[in-house]
């Protein structure tokens, strides 16, 4: 927007697909996933509701910028011992202009303990024990997985990275 506003861009390029994977260096990766599609669409949406406490903790670190994906990437059968599932991504970049520095260390830890303990709250964990679970990676950008990647390159939202390969670990 401020490059349509100081005349360097075009709107048309305001409505351009974000190429958020390419955008970003690192990532959390959250992985919703379950033993069947009722289990994954009650889960799902407990976690969905509990994201923004996690963006709050997230938010409060100094000199980092979190970019929440609204996308979910849906698994594609990745992992045979959760069939139903989906991938979410938070980018997290660091700024100098906000109190990033060089060598700076930020320990996830603390805040997504936090969280897990919050989703360990559900109502329905009882009884749906072992039939669903919730992953919580921190990654580069080099290592997100392929149906991420491909979903974006599906939507035209990915420019080719010469020489990065996506790795599903």
């Amino acid at each position: 927007m401020k490059n349509v506003e100081a005349h360097r861009a075009e709107w048309r390029e305001v409505h351009e697909p974000f190429p958020y994977f390419s955008a970003f260096h690192n990532f959390l990766w959250l992985e919703i996933l379950a033993k069947s599609e009722e289990v994954y669409q009650k889960f799902s949406g407990w976690v969905e509701s509990k994201l923004r406490i996690l963006s709050k903790q997230l938010e409060a670190f100094s000199g980092m910028i979190i970019h929440p994906n609204p996308e979910q990437y849906h698994l594609r059968g990745s992992d045979p011992d959760w069939p139903s599932g989906c991938g979410m991504f938070i980018g997290m970049a660091f700024y100098k202009d906000q109190g990033a520095f060089l060598g700076q260390t930020v320990d996830l830890r603390p805040s997504l303990s936090q969280f897990v303990d919050v989703i360990n709250q559900w109502s329905e964990k009882d009884a749906y024990a072992g039939q669903y679970l919730l992953r919580l990676r921190r990654i580069q950008a080099d290592k997100l997985p392929a149906y991420a990647l491909d979903a974006e390159a599906e939507q035209g939202k990915v420019e080719v990275l010469a020489g990065v390969e996506a790795k599903n670990k």
